[in-house]
Order: structure tokens, then sequence, then C-alpha cells
């Protein structure tokens, strides 16, 4: 289980629609900080300054910078966190213009990307959505680490703009699609428990950490169908899966699914802890 779950937990706490004040947000992931589950914080690039000033010394936090100001503002943001000592800065995400084609908008914004950043632009399933997937593919075969996030929460961007919530075909159409391009994705919002809870709590969507784990492991082995996989509600039986697998599938699955953002890591962690998949390094 190790290549499967190492740092598969992103924090998105900074991110609407949990937006954590500062502090909060800080002291959330230092108290994850070293726990082999999660991995980088998010932060909106509205948000830096007021993160440089909550920072101590003592921080080495690793960064995504979300581009919720506009593409103007984004090379500075770049420049700034790059400055930062108390940061490391991993990657960049970024959500094209709501009104704009979105296949137009990703060539914008892959443009202005920098060539050694790794970047993940937000798609929307809309039609041509599978254009966009070409465009950034290409973008990637021509050497830029660039992929694709998807949210499935169903609730706001981080421009404020509605979203509607995914279900599991659409989830395992867009996985699917990444695979067969050699896309790397990413799940910014809407993954809020270790497995799928279908019950009238279970939130936008329902979606759950294994279930994508487990369809990118399918995806990339051609066992077994991706959408009865993000679909499926049995914990024990995704748990039992997600264990079985080669660690060179595990590898291949984590090429393809980077990260699922939580905005409280505690909540997917600790479903891990209770299936027995968190392993050594993991506290409760």
């Amino acid at each position: 289980m190790e290549p499967l779950l190492t740092r598969i937990i992103d924090d998105t706490a900074l991110l609407p629609p949990t937006g954590a004040p500062m502090e909060e947000a800080l002291h959330g992931h230092r108290a994850a900080e070293g726990d082999r589950l999660v991995g980088r914080l998010w932060c909106p690039v509205s948000r830096l300054a007021e993160l440089r000033r909550h920072l101590v010394p003592e921080d080495l936090i690793d960064l995504v910078l979300v581009a919720d100001t506009g593409p103007e503002a984004l090379p500075e943001a770049v420049e700034t966190a790059r400055r930062e000592p108390r940061v490391r800065l991993r990657g960049l995400q970024i959500t094209p213009d709501p009104d704009a084609d979105q296949a137009r908008a990703a060539a914008v914004a892959i443009a202005r990307l920098p060539s050694d950043l790794d970047c993940h632009i937000e798609v929307r399933q809309t039609p041509g959505w599978r254009e966009t997937l070409d465009r950034l593919a290409a973008a990637r075969s021509r050497g830029l680490p660039v992929g694709a996030a998807l949210r499935v929460d169903g609730r706001p961007d981080t421009r404020g703009d509605g979203a509607a919530a995914s279900p599991p075909a659409q989830v395992a159409a867009f996985l699917t699609a990444c695979a067969e391009r050699g896309l790397p994705a990413v799940f910014p919002a809407g993954v809020h428990r270790a497995a799928r809870r279908v019950a009238p709590d279970a939130g936008p969507g329902g979606h759950g950490l294994l279930n994508l784990v487990v369809a990118a492991c399918r995806c990339v082995t051609g066992k077994g169908s991706v959408e009865e996989a993000v679909a499926a509600a049995d914990a024990r039986a995704l748990a039992e899966e997600a264990g079985s697998v080669a660690e060179d599938a595990a590898r291949a699955a984590r090429r393809l699914l980077v990260a699922i953002g939580s905005g409280d890591v505690r909540v997917p962690r600790a479903g891990l802890l209770e299936l027995g998949l968190a392993g050594e390094g993991t506290r409760p």
C-alpha cells in the first residue's frame, strides 16, 4: 500500500467552500506534518500574503498555488512563493474563465505557464471537454508538466461559480480519458471520506478516496469496471482490492492520480485508519 497512498491527501482547507481562517488551517496542516498520507497545502493567490504573515521560522510547507485572481497575477505570485524560504512551491492549479470556450481558455493558460512547475488545469465536463484534455495532452507531449483537475463536489469554485455534482459515470469518464492521454489528474474538492457512502448525509456526490484510488488502478491495469469502482459503497471490498494491487501497478496508478484534495484531512485519514490502510507513520 505504500506507493498507492503516500501523500495522496492534499490539504485544501484554505479553498472554498471550507475557506478556513489562516491560523486554523496552518495549525491543522502542521499537526499532520510527517504523516505519510498527507501531501501539499493549497493556497489561493489571493491569500498568499496572508499565508506568509502567519508562517513561522520552522515551517517548510509544500505548496500549491491556486490562481483565483486571474492569470495576470500568477507570475508575481509564483516568484513570491519561490523567494519564500518557508515554503516549497510544488505546483499550480488554474481554473479557466467559466464563460470562455474551455479548450481555448486552456490553450491561453498553457501559453503562460512556467515550464518547470507542475500545473493542473481544471476541466468542466461540458460539451468539448475531451478536446480540452487533448490540448493538455499535446502540451504535455511537448514537455510541459501539465495535467487536469476535476471538481466533483457541486460546490462553488474559487471564483464563486456553481458546479454540478459529478455522478460516478462522469468521474469515471474523466479518469479514463486522462489515462488514455497520459495526463496526471487531481481532484481538488468533493472527496470527503475514505470510501463512498450512499446515504442522505453523504454530502455532494458522496465520493470516496478509495473509490478513486481503485478506479485509477483499474484504469492502468485494464481489470474491472472503472465506473463500478467509483460507484462502489463497500469500503472493505475497496480496501481489499487496493491492498492487493502490485507495486508497479500502484506506482502507475499514482502517476495517473496525483492527489485528492480535502478541506479537512482528518476525515479521509481517519477512514483509512479504520480500514487498516494507513500503515506505519500515520497518527490517529
